[in-house]
């Protein structure tokens, strides 16, 4: 490396260079040797390959205080070429502290993640996404929005837009599978549905297989190797865009059908999230009709199919605040009957209004001394509560108050349930284990009243207020919604040494995810046979009282 370069790229002492300071970078990038030392050593950054001129550790504190890391990486993003990106991907980690190997770097960080949006590749665009999921450093959540912001600019679209456009499709088919042969087997990896990716190898017997048959381990390592690398990714990309779609709840945002189609219905990744949601769609009359995307066509709660609307017609996710209490349960009714796997609560979300004299939609709860503050409504809002809740609007990068009157209603809803979500968790044993449900626990008892006629058990439950009752052979029991404490009848005695297992029937549909109701239902399950419970703990309560 000349002298001349190595003094230019040690003089960058910012997070972003000047627009001088890119030129004469490019300029002293022209010589080929120039280039490949600059990419020799952003790749030593990330690799900890030995030093060519030094051999110091990756961990070694000069590292850290040299005055061109910086300098090194921006120069390396410059050169535009893609094989960058993993290897900033790599130092962003390592130097925010998210791989735990060395002591954080912020500048270090910053840089490799203000470079990253330097980069149009979509790739790019994927890492940025990643870091913002997994970065907890304060100060660089900022940084990476910020990156996502510049990257959106320069495309004259929002960060959203650009986030939703950019959302790999991992070489997956529409319908979000993969095969490949492997030697002699067929290796195919398929998004079954919102919450799982699996990957099955069928040879000629035709019978698929959940692992790696013997013969492929040794003589094909490298391939399954990459295959089971792909499956991850596979992974984090539907769980962020789970949280993704999730946070648009909080969002009046619409999208033109052609727009919304690419996007969302047919990308092979995000196609088996939305495709699992109620959406609505604008007629020409200009009234919105709320559909799910079925096979090909729009289909209403009623069973119909929609007709298709044009290219420029307004798209919006459907959300239970601004839907009639009868559309609603018709929805979830829809949901149970069509075993529809929502990849977050939408038919039975729970909901919140202001109160009519405007006080904050929960109060502080006897003995609870903790503090939320969460940013949402692609940051446009933030949500606040310790003794009273608060609603704030960025206005010019200020947060204002803003009365809860005047808070648009998905936003309230949203952050009201944040709020509440928090709550209980943070002071669930400061709760009364058989007082007055939650909203959440409400909503789990509308479940149930549409799950359990679908059991083995259904004869022997009913829910009545806030209690599952279920009737076993020795005695009769309650099952509180919103705790899953259990009262048993006569005498309401508590089951201290409360059973608790998944459901183990097969088949058992859910139509969210909800550890309680889980733990609920396996309850149920287990008490409504409980003349074959074995554990002594649990069986002499039992008699105790019947």
């Amino acid at each position: 490396m000349s002298d001349d370069l190595r003094a230019h790229l040690d003089a960058l002492n910012a997070p972003r260079p000047t627009r001088a300071w890119r030129r004469r970078t490019l300029e002293l990038l022209a010589a080929p040797a120039a280039r490949d030392e600059v990419l020799r050593r952003v790749r030593w950054y990330a690799t900890k390959e030995p030093d060519l001129a030094g051999g110091r550790p990756f961990s070694d504190p000069s590292l850290r205080a040299e005055p061109g890391a910086r300098g090194r990486v921006w120069a390396a993003a410059l050169l535009g070429d893609p094989g960058v990106i993993p290897l900033l991907d790599v130092i962003a980690r390592r130097a925010a502290g998210v791989t735990r190997e060395f002591r954080p770097s912020a500048k270090l960080a910053g840089a490799a993640i203000n470079a990253l949006g330097e980069f149009a590749d979509p790739r790019a665009l994927d890492v940025l996404r990643g870091l913002s999921r997994d970065v907890r450093y304060p100060g660089l959540g900022r940084r990476i929005a910020a990156a996502i912001e510049a990257a959106a600019a320069r495309r004259g679209i929002t960060p959203a837009q650009l986030v939703e456009r950019g959302v790999p499709a991992h070489g997956l088919c529409r319908d979000g599978s993969l095969a490949r042969d492997i030697g002699a087997y067929q290796a195919v990896l398929v998004i079954e549905d919102p919450l799982t990716v699996r990957l099955t190898f069928t040879g000629a017997d035709g019978r698929p297989l959940r692992t790696v048959p013997g013969a492929l381990k040794v003589p094909f390592a490298a391939e399954i190797k990459e295959l089971k690398t792909l499956v991850k990714q596979v992974r984090a990309t539907l769980a962020a865009e789970r949280t993704r779609i999730e946070a648009l709840m909080a969002v009046e945002r619409t999208w033109p059908f052609a727009e919304w189609r690419r996007h969302y219905r047919d990308h092979p990744v995000t196609g088996v999230v939305a495709c699992g949601l109620i959406w609505e769609f604008e007629g020409p009359d200009g009234i919105w009709h709320a559909a799910t995307p079925g096979e090909g066509v729009l289909v209403t709660v009623d069973g119909r199919a929609l007709p298709v609307p044009a290219d420029d017609a307004r798209v919006r996710l459907w959300h239970p605040a601004r839907a009639f209490p009868g559309a609603v349960r018709a929805w979830r009714g829809f949901v149970t009957a069509n075993r529809m796997t929502q990849s977050f609560k939408q038919a039975f979300r729970e909901t919140y209004r202001p109160a009519p004299a405007g006080a904050g939609p929960v109060r502080r709860r006897g003995g609870f001394d903790g503090e939320l503050r969460r940013v949402f409504a692609e940051g446009a809002w933030r949500v606040s509560h310790h003794d009273g809740t608060r609603f704030e609007r960025k206005v010019a990068g200020r947060w204002r108050e803003v009365h809860p009157a005047d808070v648009p209603p998905l936003v309230y809803s949203e952050g009201a349930r944040e709020v509440d979500l928090f709550l209980r968790v943070t002071s669930i044993t400061e709760e009364a284990p058989f007082g007055e449900l939650s909203a959440s626990a409400e909503i789990r008892g509308d479940a149930l009243r549409r799950i359990l006629p679908g059991t083995k058990i259904a004869g022997r439950c009913s829910v009545d207020g806030r209690f599952l009752v279920v009737r076993g052979e020795l005695r009769t029991y309650k099952i509180h919604l919103g705790s899953g404490g259990v009262l048993m009848e006569p005498g309401n005695a508590r089951l201290r040494a409360e059973p608790s297992r998944r459901p183990s029937q097969k088949g058992l549909f859910l139509p969210f995810e909800d550890e309680r109701l889980t733990q609920i239902l396996g309850t149920a399950f287990l008490l409504a046979a409980d003349h074959r419970i074995s554990d002594e703990t649990v069986l002499a309560q039992i008699k105790r009282g019947a």
